[in-house]
């Protein structure tokens, strides 16, 4: 018997994102915990948290998918609204509550930073940052950046195999 892959679509705030999210899903270890899962990968270019959402549910909306995981950098939403950025993040989550966003600590940046470690002083700006957390991806495993990606698929995962298992 054959059963079909769930389906899960991860949606970075910028191509650098998606790449590093590619690299680090597509990681044999990853896949391993995720097996019952197929990914597709796509992402916005900047913008508020607002508008990454708008186009993560548009992008999504005509595709029936399983899980829909979305990355957003909080530091935008405490820029745009210091006062009230709680706010605004429970009412995005409300309106898009068929998202799951994934909320970085402040920006994907801090969350690399975070997974690396200690790195050199020779590390300066956003690229170098990203070329190497992706250089360096396997560091990542088992990182809490990692458990922020894996934990939403996994406890999606027991809610499908259960109504699978009851419509058996």
């Amino acid at each position: 018997m054959i059963i079909e892959k769930y389906s899960c679509f991860i949606y970075g705030e910028g191509g650098k994102d998606r790449a590093f999210l590619q690299k680090l899903i597509l990681l044999d270890k990853f896949l391993y915990h995720a097996k019952k899962w197929e990914f597709q990968f796509d992402n916005a270019s900047g913008n508020s948290p607002k508008t990454v959402l708008e186009k993560c549910h548009k992008t999504s909306m005509p595709y029936s998918y399983d899980l829909v995981l979305c990355f957003i950098d909080i530091d935008k939403l405490k820029h745009d609204y210091p006062k009230a950025w709680e706010k605004e993040k429970s009412e995005l989550e409300r309106k898009y509550s068929n998202i799951h966003i994934i909320w970085q600590i402040e920006n994907a940046e801090d969350e690399y930073k975070k997974g690396l470690g200690k790195i050199s002083n020779d590390c300066k700006g956003k690229s170098a940052l990203n070329n190497l957390a992706k250089k360096e991806i396997r560091k990542f495993i088992n990182s809490e950046f990692w458990k922020k990606i894996l934990n939403p698929i996994l406890k999606k995962e027991k809610e499908l195999d259960l109504q699978r298992e009851l419509k058996s």
